[in-house]
């Protein structure tokens, strides 16, 4: 299955296309620590930001994170764990969200256990869900 076989219905009944695919995992390059729901909200942020180039909009799907047995504190200094693979994907669809526009454009970034395609059943239910009227961008030819 390539990218540009990936297509979602959208539960207001837009479809969308898949057409960009990127993923990492999570903890490569981080420091050796005990990932922690503070240390995980920053790395998320710092993957939202770096997904959000030329002023594309980008909609983060929260991921679950899985408390670690052992040391740790409560609130932000809870051991966590985020799924092992971040995705940032900019899908398409072929209607534009206001008059004037050709087709409109969302990136969306979520974690998954596994590499994408397949999308985890839990991140697609998700990804049906997004408002893409409220958040994406209309692209022009």
């Amino acid at each position: 299955m390539g990218v540009n076989d990936v297509d979602v219905r959208l539960t207001n009944g837009r479809g969308i296309r898949l057409r960009e695919l990127e993923q990492t995992l999570v903890y490569e390059g981080v420091p050796d620590v005990l990932p922690t729901r503070g240390r995980n909200a920053k790395l998320v942020a710092a993957l939202v930001e770096a997904a959000s180039v030329a002023g594309r909009p980008v909609v983060l799907l929260p991921p679950v994170e899985v408390p670690i047995a052992g040391p740790g504190g409560v609130g932000p200094d809870e051991a966590c764990r985020l799924p092992r693979t971040a995705v940032r994907a900019r899908f398409e669809s072929s209607e534009p969200v206001s008059p004037g526009g050709d087709y409109s454009e969302l990136t969306v970034v979520w974690f998954q256990d596994g590499w994408a395609p397949p999308l985890d059943l839990a991140v697609g239910a998700q990804l049906r869900r997004v408002d893409w009227d409220a958040y994406a961008r209309d692209m022009v030819w």
